[in-house]
Parts: C-alpha cells; sequence; structure tokens
C-alpha cells in the first residue's frame, strides 16, 4: 500500500514547473512575500513578548492588553517597502506606537530589541519553510517507493563512465535515489533542530535587567528551547549554513536521478514515456520534435537550489563576528527563497513520478542482457562448479568474454564450445559445461536473483530494504506531525492566553 506521509503545501508564488502551461508564469515576488512572512513572524514574537512581561510582573494586565491589541492589528497590514528583518522589526515598533495610547507608548519595547525580536521572526519564518520541505522530501520519497515496489521484477541495464556495468532491477536501481533523500531528511531533522531555538529575551545581546523569563517565551512560540548564550542568541548564523546545506542535499538525489532519465530519453526514448504536458508544443514543421522541457525545468530547479545554497553558506561565512544585526539579511532571505524553491522542486517530481512518467518494462528488459553485461559471473560459475583457482577462473572468462565481444555476441550466445576452447589453453582439458548451467549464471534474472545479500537486488533482499525505507517515512512523518503539533498548540496557547489577558484588563 502507498507509503502515508504529510504532503508538502508549495509556498505562495511558486508553481508547479512541470506543467508546460504554467512554465514562466509570473509568480508574487520572493522579496515581497518573505516580507510578509517575517512581518507576521514580528507579530507572533511581539505577542509572545507582552503574554511573558504580564506573566512576569513587568507590566500589567492594562498594558499588555495594548499592546496586544496593537500588534495584531498591525499584523493584519501589509508591511512596509523595507528589507530585512531588523528593518521591519523597527516599523512593527513604530506602528504599535502609532496605534496604543500614549501612556502607553513605548511598552512594547521593554525587556526587548529589534535584535533578538528580528533573530526570532528570521528563525520562525525559516522553522516553516523547513517543516514543509521535510514534508516535501517524505513525499518524494514515497512516490518513489511506490514506483519501486511496482517494479521488482522490471530489469534494466546499468551503466557507468559511458560503459555497461551490470544488470539491475528499477527497484534496486531507484534506491540511489530513495537511500540520499532518507540522509537530506535526517540532514534537515538536525538542522531544524538547531534553527527552533528562540533568541528571544537577549534583547541586543546580553539580555534585560529586568526578570525576563525565556523559557515562557520559547514555549509560547513552540521552540524547542531558548538559544543557551544571549549572545549566540543574535551573533549566529551556523543555522543558516546547516539549513542551506540540507537543502542542497534534497535537491541533489531528485537532479541526478531527472538528469538521468533525460539522458534515457536521448539515447533511448523507448525506455520511458512522460505525460503529454510535460513536453514541448507541437511545431508544424518539426512535429516528431517534442523535448521534456518539464523535465528539463525540473533539472534547473533543483540546479539552481543546490547553487543558491552554496551562496546562502558564503554570505553567512562572510558576516562579521558578534550580533549580526542587517549583516545577514542576504542571508536569510536567499535561504527562504532557496527552501521555497526546494518544496516546489519536490513537489514537480513528486508530481513526475505520480501522474507523468510510463516505464517500458518490456524494452527495458529486452536490454537487460546486452553489451556481456553478465559475463562477470562466467569466472563464478568456473569457480563454484567447476572447482578451478580463481586465477585460471578469470583467465578463462576473460578470454571468452574478449572472444565474444569481437565476434559482437551477448552473454546469452555464449557456449559450452566457447568455454572449452579458453580451457584448453589454461587449464589443458574441456571443461564440458551444460549449456543449462550458463543459463543460470548468464541471464539477467538470474543474475539479479543470486545477489541476495543485504541491499542487494534479488526480489527478497529489495523487498525487505522497501520495507524498511516505508518504517523510516512513518517516522519522519511523525516527527514532523510532532513538530507541527507543538507549533499549533503554542499558537492555540498565545490565543487563549491573549483572551484572558484582554478579559482582565480594566475597560474605559
Amino acid at each position: 500500500m502507498p507509503c502515508p506521509v504529510h504532503r508538502a503545501t508549495l509556498p505562495d508564488g511558486y508553481r508547479d514547473p512541470l506543467k508546460r502551461s504554467r512554465i514562466g508564469e509570473p509568480g508574487v515576488s520572493a522579496s515581497i512575500e518573505l516580507g510578509r512572512a517575517l512581518w507576521h513572524a514580528i507579530g507572533q514574537g511581539l505577542t509572545a513578548h507582552a503574554i511573558m512581561l504580564r506573566d512576569a510582573a513587568i507590566i500589567d494586565d492594562a498594558f499588555s492588553a495594548a499592546i496586544l491589541i496593537a500588534a495584531d492589528g498591525v499584523s493584519r497590514g501589509d508591511p512596509p517597502a523595507v528589507d530585512g528583518a531588523m528593518a521591519l522589526a523597527a516599523a512593527f515598533d513604530d506602528r504599535i506606537d502609532s496605534l496604543i495610547a500614549p501612556g502607553a507608548v513605548g511598552a512594547a519595547r521593554i525587556g526587548r530589541a529589534r535584535h533578538d525580536l528580528a533573530a526570532a521572526a528570521g528563525r520562525l519564518v525559516l522553522r516553516d519553510r523547513a517543516l514543509t520541505l521535510a514534508s516535501g522530501i517524505d513525499a518524494s520519497g514515497a512516490a518513489l517507493i511506490d514506483l519501486a515496489e511496482a517494479h521488482v521484477f522490471t530489469l534494466l541495464p546499468v551503466w557507468s563512465e559511458a560503459s555497461p556495468l551490470q544488470p539491475t532491477n528499477l527497484a534496486h536501481f531507484l534506491t540511489g535515489a530513495t537511500a540520499p533523500l532518507a540522509r537530506a531528511a535526517r540532514r534537515l531533522q538536525h538542522a531544524y533542530d538547531d534553527l527552533d531555538r528562540s533568541p528571544l529575551g537577549s534583547a541586543a545581546l546580553g539580555g534585560s535587567g529586568l526578570p525576563v523569563d525565556r523559557d515562557e517565551l520559547s514555549d509560547l512560540l513552540g521552540s524547542e528551547g531558548p538559544i543557551a548564550s544571549t549572545f549566540d542568541a543574535v551573533s549566529a548564523v551556523d543555522h543558516l549554513g546547516a539549513t542551506a546545506s540540507a537543502a542542497s542535499a534534497a535537491a541533489a538525489p531528485i537532479r541526478r536521478l531527472a538528469e538521468e532519465w533525460l539522458v534515457w530519453l536521448r539515447t533511448d526514448p523507448q525506455a520511458l514515456r512522460l505525460a503529454e504536458d510535460l513536453l514541448a508544443p507541437s511545431d508544424p514543421n518539426l512535429p516528431h520534435f517534442r523535448p521534456s522541457e518539464g523535465l528539463a525545468s525540473l533539472t534547473a530547479m533543483a540546479r539552481r537550489v543546490e547553487s543558491d545554497a552554496d551562496s546562502v553558506q558564503r554570505l553567512a561565512h562572510d558576516v562579521p563576528y558578534g550580533p549580526v544585526g542587517a549583516a545577514a539579511d542576504d542571508a536569510l532571505a536567499l535561504l527562504a527563497e532557496t527552501l521555497a524553491l526546494a518544496v516546489a522542486a519536490h513537489e514537480a517530481f513528486r508530481s513526475l513520478i505520480t501522474e507523468s512518467l510510463e516505464i517500458n518494462r518490456a524494452w527495458l528488459a529486452r536490454n537487460a542482457g546486452r553489451s556481456l553485461i553478465t559475463a562477470g559471473d562466467l569466472a563464478d560459475l568456473l569457480m563454484a562448479e567447476e572447482g578451478l583457482d580463481p586465477a585460471a577462473a578469470r583467465n578463462i572468462a576473460a578470454q571468452v568474454a574478449n572472444r565474444a565481444w569481437a565476434e559482437g555476441l551477448e552473454a546469452s550466445a555464449i557456449t559450452p564450445e566457447m568455454i572449452d576452447a579458453a580451457a584448453l589453453l589454461n587449464v589443458g582439458r574441456e571443461l564440458g559445461i551444460e549449456i543449462e548451467r550458463l543459463g543460470a549464471y548468464l541471464a539477467p534474472r538470474r543474475f539479479i536473483e543470486k545477489r541476495a545479500v543485504l541491499g542487494g537486488p534479488a526480489p527478497t533482499a529489495i523487498r525487505e530494504h522497501l520495507a524498511q525505507e516505508k518504517t523510516r517515512l512513518e517516522e519522519d512523518a511523525r516527527w514532523s506531525e510532532a513538530k507541527r503539533r507543538r507549533i499549533a498548540l503554542a499558537e492555540e496557547n498565545r490565543r487563549i492566553r491573549t483572551r484572558e489577558i484582554l478579559e482582565a484588563a480594566p475597560t474605559g
């Protein structure tokens, strides 16, 4: 049955790049979208701060209620046309002061600074996008596993460095993408654990002289906990690099597999078929010319994720030591866009796998035994069943394979007479191997069935591996759901606490 995973939701402003009708369609500006997300996150941070100030008896219900009402009104409006979390935090404070009662002007700034609020907002935005990417990775992995389960017996040749290497089945072939996707998911989870820490309460760098409760602030935002050092809380940039690295790792496997399928389409076009909407429009002058714009778009998108992730790491690396202020704005903006693009790439990839890709089983199987691709097992036959020493067995196998290559024969055309001729030269006698025994070693399906080692392509081995991968995906889905639940509970808690404070505040 299909893998049960949380489906990724595309961020606003991104379209399905595989659908030809949508290619080139303008979307919402990434900078505008990031500004809106940061604006909303700043409102969340200020709401948590106002609740904490009241709980710590730093301000009373009236002041807290005034801040909460103003913060809600400001967060519902559009952000100003300024770039960066620091500038937005300053603008948010100014708008609150313009809405709040004259006697409460400046109350929202008590016990905090723009630095910790901007740092917290950036982490909240990246946290949401990282969680969406985690679901996207799982959705891609689930689609690949479902495809693999349907092709345990679909044979194909595997090439390495422009030469045929060995046959395998498509299920085993696809583990070259599922395994690194699993590692990318783990890397993203580790990056998320660092990302999901709260800088709130650190103020400009040393915290406040007031009894600010940083643990409560963290809980109100649904974070795993406060960043231990207040200096590090407003100075850290390593979480940007780690998250970018995880995004790159998530894009690489789908890009490599998509590029491999593009090679198939160029060199062996009958091996697979793509849906109509992935192909270029038909040209009356060249009706046969229908390149896969959708697949090429997917590979370009994934490659851009990898390139932009490298740029994020360089930008973060160059941020001066100490409280970052606005110095990390470029890295934050590019990382937010990179995560959104990675989500879009995975949604496109999942759509390709589940809706737009058709594998030609018969054609792949037809090529699985060509180019002497199973001849490497001839030496195993000679050692296991004829008792020859390794050197003699390898020499005979090499001479037989070279002769077959020179005569333009496939492995299925190797005969006992060819083996006997080579054996006379090496061990001084004929071996008299029966043709049926040759088939047990040289036929592609038998070649694969014998490879039942852990992680091998034999049906029993690959099914066991796929079952383990499905279990891992279920664990990843539970991880994502637990993080979302924590965030949702924190949001609900902020609503409840806000209502309680508003009800307790004096009226009139």
